[in-house]
């Protein structure tokens, strides 16, 4: 049985916002944006691109936020993440991995902790990702525990960039389509997810 190392609090009841390492500049901002106004914990792999907005949006919002990776602690990866390690588990999040102390990250683990995603959020949502990117394995894992998962529909001219190829598999693979508008993908989560919460 694989131990679950954690630093800091996992909230209950994030949403998972994943996607590319190298995403379109305007996929960047809308994960930063749409994890700045969710208001609900957000949950992300601590890689560079749409995770790194991710996490800095719900920090901008003084929401936690949770980052599943797949290094062991003192091994951050990237390394240019490291304060914003730090960040996540002062402002009241966690960063938590199935890795011991100082080890250093492989696929398994990065695949492992796409799986921790899925696992512990009420939902996932792509924002933008290649065919082979890891947020593809955070995707299936949702539908295989049958968690709701969105994708952004890429904007009309992007559909066919490489880009983007991974939210067309998802969408259809039965994805729910996300608008790439802030405020109308966050009126589709409250819909699907929790008519409670209200977006900004």
């Amino acid at each position: 049985m694989q131990t679950l190392h954690v630093q800091g609090h996992i909230p209950a009841g994030g949403i998972a916002i994943v996607g590319s390492r190298t995403p379109p500049a305007r996929a960047f901002d809308f994960a930063y944006e749409l994890a700045r106004a969710i208001e609900r914990p957000v949950v992300a792999g601590l890689a560079a691109g749409i995770d790194t907005a991710a996490h800095r949006g719900a920090l901008a919002a003084g929401m936690p936020t949770v980052a599943f990776v797949g290094y062991g602690f003192g091994a951050t990866f990237p390394p240019e993440n490291a304060q914003l390690e730090r960040d996540i588990v002062r402002n009241g999040g966690a960063v938590a991995t199935l890795r011991a102390p100082g080890e250093p990250v492989d696929d398994a683990a990065l695949v492992a902790r796409d799986r921790l995603q899925a696992e512990y959020s009420v939902a996932v949502v792509l924002v933008a990702s290649e065919l082979s990117g890891g947020a593809m394995h955070t995707m299936r894992f949702a539908r295989e525990l049958g968690k709701p998962s969105f994708a952004v529909t890429p904007p009309a001219a992007s559909q066919v960039e490489y880009a983007w190829a991974g939210n067309v598999r998802a969408l259809a693979d039965g994805a729910v389509p996300l608008a790439f508008d802030v405020s109308e993908a966050l009126q589709t989560l409250r819909a699907r997810i929790d008519r409670s919460f209200n977006p900004r």
